[in-house]
């Protein structure tokens, strides 16, 4: 029997362009608006919402999203880690877009393969278990609360 490809995942479109979205900010220092085109390149319309709502809420509570998965792990991932940055997505998904876990496992993980796949994969698992939750605001990035006098 032939295995599905990942190109027949419904969503992963969307979520493989938030992910380059988010690698466009994060770790090139552009901003959404400089790399939204490219990332959106060629998806419905849908798809283009979705991607720019995963990759906005991601950077928006990026502080406790990387906190949650901190807790989760034995020894921290680099922040530039691809199975970070997917986990990122994945807690975005279902802790502020409300997607059932299981849509996010479907439609998430096809962007690893291998060890970090099933690294994101547990670790996603047992934050859905133990019922991760975020504060009622996002936390502010250190440098950003400096600024503020927080």
């Amino acid at each position: 029997m032939a295995k599905s490809g990942e190109g027949d995942v419904p969503g992963l479109p969307a979520r493989r362009a938030a992910l380059r979205m988010l690698d466009g900010v994060l770790r090139r220092g552009e901003t959404l608006e400089q790399n939204e085109a490219a990332a959106l390149r060629g998806l419905p319309a849908s798809d283009a919402g979705l991607a720019r709502a995963i990759a906005a809420e991601t950077l928006r509570w990026l502080v406790d999203f990387d906190a949650l998965i901190d807790s989760a792990t034995r020894e921290n991932l680099p922040d530039d880690a691809k199975p970070r940055m997917v986990l990122r997505l994945m807690l975005a998904q279902w802790l502020r877009l409300d997607t059932p876990p299981h849509a996010v496992v479907a439609t998430a993980l096809p962007l690893l393969s291998g060890g970090p796949k099933r690294l994101a994969h547990g670790v996603f698992g047992a934050l859905t278990k133990r019922g991760a939750e975020l504060p009622a605001a996002p936390t502010l990035p250190e440098a950003v609360a400096d600024r503020w006098g927080e």
